[in-house]
């Protein structure tokens, strides 16, 4: 299995990955660490000194939370920066906050445990019977908290002492000591919990982060069966085995509830793949022979993210959900472009990414952590503030909205400081001997294990890159034999290399260029030949994106409410649009003579604020194309749909647009999806009985026998207004049983007319309110039985004159 090399031995020059890296070392000592543990103190039953107040946002008391998420995002972040920077003040500044964070955390485990020996280990923000309800448990009024997803919040918690366990052993041992004391203690606490469920299923129907994963990562540490056991129980098998069978079950899905699941099955591989001893002495031999089965469901789910549900960025999700494969026009146009590509799944897809990259040594791995990490991670901070996106928009007016710092905490943004704290933690790799370089970014690499001094200067307007190579000491050799210089699929043609004055052109077939080392000074001259490319998505091909070679160009729009933006889900901002923006690149000439020209004909321009300026060739339209990374204060887009003028397909295509816009416009209020997550508990979603599911693409919620479950929609401009109900044929001859408002209805569900069904054999059911018209919210509530409808979309709509 492939090695990393140590951030701590490699020094970062780009200039603007410089600036996101001190932004987020900036970020990181602005905030107080003991602003974050009052609610762990709380809990613990500590005095908070000097009656400080919690913060805010994701992280408030009042109102449906996180709370304690990013603290441990905040604990892992601080961990890496210190590993990373180099700047010894800025070095003990960080130590100092990390000491404070962890001090703060083992105080609060050792209170509790005092006080509640049954439950010692047990460290949070809340109290345990958030965990008691998400087993379903009963949990009175008085006892019930308003935590959203109680083990998710844990699990970055438990993953910031092991992070800090890892990170400061050889910097801070008896910090690093402490924190691992503190992890080990909640991992028993956890076993101890687990293994009195009698259905881990209920429990793992509510997001729980990447907990299975933090769990292995323990027990790898520690070796106490205790903590592999506790894992064990927050892993989906079904949903692996599933994925093992290369079946595309991700319609649906919250994807970063699923994402680091997967995150979880490549550890266990790799646990005890890399160790037959260890498998051996604490696997079964069914477990043993199931191996193999982890690391193939986490291969598929890369493959069918990346393959089917992955736009030209990286990034993935329309609303924070996976929807049919190769949908992504329809997802960014006929949905909402505005919710494409949550942030945190494309962190968490690198890091699925590094480590297949490191069993498989497959290239392909390599090019797709290029292309998220110059696009989705580079692009998703505002290089002024600092700050960072939770959606990034791939359609036609949209523009990121960036948190606020100290009164939202986003789960973005909590990976948005462990990204950019560990930026170079994937630029090279060491294998057999030899030394890949991942990734062309301008820092040196000084690594005493293996005597090497290597510097990279990369010019990424250009593709030129210097690379000089010489032992560490002079009077010891190298301990490496060759140096493999990645060949991007981007690069593959008219690029060449120079070794020592002698140049050659790389090979199309060449995923790699090995160059053996020597103990005397080697230079090293890449030029990558960057053109511009087009790619379409898979439901439209005439949906088209541009890159110049690895870089994603995003198309400026003029400024329109550039500080605008709408409230999504539970205290997220997401981008209006600008219906008036352009999104669309007509031609005169036909699509396939159009792509040509672009791809031969458009030429970079200078520019004194973006690496480079186009002009696209050929279309009526007046935009620039900049790289998407550096478009933070614009309206943009991403993807445009190209059209040859005055064609009848044009015109078509823009009369249901234009049915489409129309339809948007007369929503007022809705919800599709059901996800016990943010966007149901954004309409404060209360329920008994009552579950979620995923039905031909669609997430429904159902109630059971003396069930319910209801929501508020808002009606804020108090005009007369219909339900629309989604249901599916299926459910035909099936029972839904509502109150709106005070008002009671009931309807066995009929076959509509054929016309009326899309290709999964959805349609709608439109309900007409007659006493709530002039009030500015609308009350549902839905009853159970054993035969009750599923429901997958509620819509609030204006009745029409």
């Amino acid at each position: 299995m492939i090695n990393i090399v140590e951030t701590a031995n490699i020094l970062l020059q780009d200039n603007e990955l410089l600036t996101y890296q001190k932004n987020t070392q900036n970020y990181l000592l602005s905030l107080n660490p003991d602003k974050f543990l009052v609610n762990f103190f709380n809990v613990a039953g500590i005095d908070v000194p000097g009656n400080l107040d919690s913060y805010g946002g994701w992280e408030r008391n009042d109102g449906t939370n996180f709370r304690g998420h990013f603290f441990g995002h905040y604990i892992s972040a601080l961990s890496q920066s210190i590993v990373e920077t180099k700047d010894s003040k800025l070095k003990d500044q960080l130590i100092d906050k990390l000491t404070q964070s962890v001090n703060g955390i083992f105080t609060a485990q050792e209170v509790y445990g005092n006080n509640h020996p049954d439950s010692y280990g047990y460290v949070s923000a809340f109290r345990e019977s958030a965990l008691d309800e998400v087993e379903g448990k009963f949990v009175s009024d008085s006892e019930k908290e308003n935590v959203l997803v109680p083990w998710y919040d844990l699990h970055k918690i438990l993953a910031g002492l092991i992070m800090t366990y890892d990170n400061l052993q050889e910097i801070d041992g008896n910090l690093a000591s402490k924190a691992l004391d503190a992890a080990k203690n909640f991992g028993d606490y956890v076993y101890n919990r687990v293994t009195k469920l009698t259905d881990k299923d209920q429990m793992l129907k509510t997001e729980y982060g990447g907990m299975n994963d933090a769990l292995y990562h323990l027990f790898a540490i520690t070796n106490d069966k205790r903590h592999l056991i506790a894992a064990q129980y927050f892993d989906e098998v079904k949903l692996f085995e599933e994925l093992s069978n290369n079946h595309d079950v991700l319609s649906g899905l919250h994807a970063n509830t699923t994402i680091p699941k997967l995150l979880g099955a490549i550890r266990r591989y790799e646990l005890f793949n890399n160790s037959s001893e260890l498998a051996n002495e604490n696997l079964s031999a069914t477990e043993l022979n199931n191996l193999n089965m982890y690391f193939t469901a986490a291969k598929n789910f890369w493959d069918i993210v990346t393959e089917h549900h992955t736009y030209v960025t990286g990034g993935n999700s329309q609303a924070e959900h996976f929807h049919d494969a190769d949908k992504l026009y329809h997802d960014a146009v006929i949905e909402d472009g505005g919710l494409t590509c949550e942030t945190c799944n494309s962190h968490n897809m690198l890091k699925l990414t590094r480590e297949l990259y490191r069993i498989t040594k497959d290239e392909k791995y390599l090019d797709y952590y290029e292309k998220t990490y110059l696009n989705a991670i580079m692009g998703s901070q505002n290089p002024q503030s600092g700050m960072m996106t939770y959606f990034q928009p791939m359609a036609s007016g949209f523009l990121k909205v960036f948190n606020r710092p100290f009164d939202e905490f986003w789960c973005c943004t909590g990976t948005g400081i462990e990204s950019f704290t560990k930026l170079t933690d994937s630029y090279y790799y060491l294998d057999n001997g030899s030394l890949i370089i991942g990734m062309y970014i301008s820092n040196t690499l000084n690594d005493p294990k293996i005597n090497l001094d290597l510097s990279i200067k990369a010019n990424r307007q250009t593709g030129h890159v210097d690379i000089k190579v010489s032992p560490l000491d002079r009077s010891k050799p190298v301990q490496i034999k060759s140096i493999k210089l990645r060949v991007p699929e981007w690069a593959k043609s008219g690029s060449s290399i120079t070794i020592n004055d002698q140049t050659e052109n790389i090979s199309s077939e060449s995923g790699f260029r090995d160059v053996e080392i020597s103990n005397q000074l080697s230079e090293i001259s890449l030029n990558l030949k960057q053109d511009i490319t087009i790619e379409s998505t898979p439901d439209n091909r005439e949906y088209v994106s541009f890159k110049y070679g690895p870089y994603v160009l995003a198309g400026l729009l003029p400024d329109y409410k550039l500080d605008d933006d709408r409230p999504t889900g539970i205290l997220v901002r997401s981008s209006t649009p600008d219906e008036s923006a352009v999104g669309t690149l007509t031609t005169n000439d036909k699509f396939s003579l159009w792509q040509s020209q672009v791809t031969t004909k458009a030429q970079p321009k200078t520019d004194e604020r973006y690496l480079f300026k186009f002009s696209i060739p050929g279309i009526e339209e007046d935009v620039n194309f900049v790289p998407y990374y550096q478009v933070y204060d614009k309206r943009y887009s991403v993807y445009f749909q190209w059209q040859q003028e005055g064609s009848e397909a044009a015109k078509q295509r823009e009369s249901e647009l234009e049915k489409i816009r129309s339809r948007q416009k007369s929503v007022v209020d809705e919800l599709t999806n059901f996800d016990e997550n943010n966007f149901e508990y954004n309409k404060q979603i209360e329920s008994i009985y009552s579950e979620i599911g995923a039905f031909r693409g669609k997430r429904y919620r159902v109630a059971r026998e003396n069930g319910w479950f209801s929501y508020v929609f808002r009606n804020e401009i108090k005009q007369k207004v219909i339900i629309e109900l989604t249901l599916n044929l299926a459910d035909v001859g099936k029972v839904v049983a509502l109150q709106i408002g005070d008002q009671k209805e009931q309807f066995t569900v009929a076959a509509p007319d054929p016309w009326m069904l899309d290709k999964s054999e959805f349609f709608i059911k439109k309900l007409k309110i007659t006493h709530l018209n002039n009030e500015p919210i609308i009350p549902l509530k839905f009853y159970g039985s054993d035969k009750a409808a599923r429901i997958f979309g509620i819509t609030i709509r204006k009745e029409e004159a």
